[in-house]
């Protein structure tokens, strides 16, 4: 697939006299693919999408060459960068362009108080579904198309490869007190479909902020419910 700027065919440019033919970068497959993970996920850094890429491409590249590839996107408007936070890395978002070339007709930019939730989920699923062990993962956006009226929505769920079992994942970077992590919690275990529960585990990432309260929350849970959460520090 070849896609250009402007809609031409090619930009030229006289310089010293001669003619000059720029030809606007293509996108490869690996690309299409990566910046479908990004819409989906709606904004990452640029060490997550430099891993992104490494997966889907011959193995691990480097962080210079992953800015040499998301350079190509920022070209053709599919994506914008900014340094969000000091000495912290770039954080990229679609653009709408780079939203309707994958085929989301409709694009909002991520709110800034969010951002770092939505950096961290991106996180969980860069570390939890890579390509080999086949794994899904279900966005937040599919699962409230799929899951029942009055069930709390996760920030995500792996689907195993059977396609069977599923685990909802939550983000817990900013304490919300124990009775909310409680109702979500209980909400998510009591998802039914059928006759049979629609998560069977419920995974928490947590910052160090928020583990020893979500730990506490998940002590005070019967036995058999207990067995279903597990609560671990968030992958950065």
């Amino acid at each position: 697939m070849k896609i250009l700027k402007n809609n031409d065919e090619e930009r030229r440019k006289k310089k010293d006299g001669k003619l000059k033919v720029e030809v606007a970068p293509q996108l490869t497959a690996r690309d299409l693919t990566a910046i479908a993970w990004l819409v989906e996920q709606r904004a990452a850094t640029l060490p997550q999408l430099t891993t992104l890429l490494g997966y889907l491409g011959a193995g691990e590249i480097t962080l210079r060459r992953g800015a040499q590839l998301v350079s190509r996107w920022e070209q053709l408007g599919l994506v914008e960068r900014s340094f969000v936070w000091h000495r912290e890395p770039a954080v990229l978002w679609p653009t709408t362009a780079g939203a309707k070339l994958v085929g989301l007709p409709r694009w909002r930019r991520p709110a800034v108080g969010t951002l770092r939730h939505t950096i961290a989920t991106s996180a969980v699923r860069l570390r939890s579904c890579r390509p080999w062990n086949d794994r899904t993962w279900l966005t937040e956006q599919q699962l409230r198309e799929l899951l029942p009226k009055g069930v709390r929505i996760p920030d995500g769920a792996i689907v195993e490869p059977d396609g069977v079992s599923i685990t909802a994942c939550e983000v817990e970077l900013t304490s919300h007190g124990r009775r909310r992590v409680r109702e979500a919690m209980t909400s998510l275990l009591a998802a039914r479909s059928g006759d049979n529960d629609w998560f069977h585990y419920v995974l928490y990432l947590c910052s160090e902020e928020t583990i020893h309260q979500c730990k506490a929350v998940r002590a005070e849970l019967p036995e058999h419910l207990r067995a279903r959460v597990v609560v671990l520090a968030c992958p950065t």
